[in-house]
């Protein structure tokens, strides 16, 4: 007769070990898309300023021609249409609006009828000689 042997468990198998996965920093900075975006964003918006201020009076150049909406509100307008009261012989810079009204910095200009100042108070601006229509 044989003695039965016994058996000897068998260890169990573990899994290996793995190492702990450290979290990946975030990213920081814009991304390429917010950034593209903000872009054009900025793009539409100077778009829209320039296309609502054209035909301001400050960006009146010699040889255009001038509407007269109101007290001190001038607008550009083309040379032929019947709104023109004014046409532009002149531009002179850097002027405060006391500097305009006590002198004649348009005399330069034999034909003009009439100055046109645009800043801000108490600053320099730009006066614009006119010819009337």
């Amino acid at each position: 007769m044989t003695t039965p042997q016994q058996q000897q468990p068998q260890p169990q198998e573990q899994p290996p070990l793995q190492q702990p996965v450290a979290p990946q920093p975030a990213k920081k900075g814009i991304k390429v898309p917010r950034l593209v975006i903000s872009i054009v964003v900025l793009i539409v918006v100077a778009g829209v300023g320039w296309f609502l201020s054209r035909d301001d009076a400050l960006n009146a150049k010699v040889g255009d021609c001038l509407h007269q909406k109101g007290a001190n509100d001038l607008a550009i307008v083309k040379c032929d249409s019947a709104d023109a009261n004014f046409s532009v012989l002149g531009r002179v810079e850097d002027k405060t609006e006391s500097e305009v009204n006590a002198t004649d910095v348009c005399n330069q200009w034999r034909e003009a009828t009439d100055t046109y100042w645009e800043g801000k108070s108490g600053q320099k601006g730009t006066v614009l000689c006119l010819k009337g229509k």
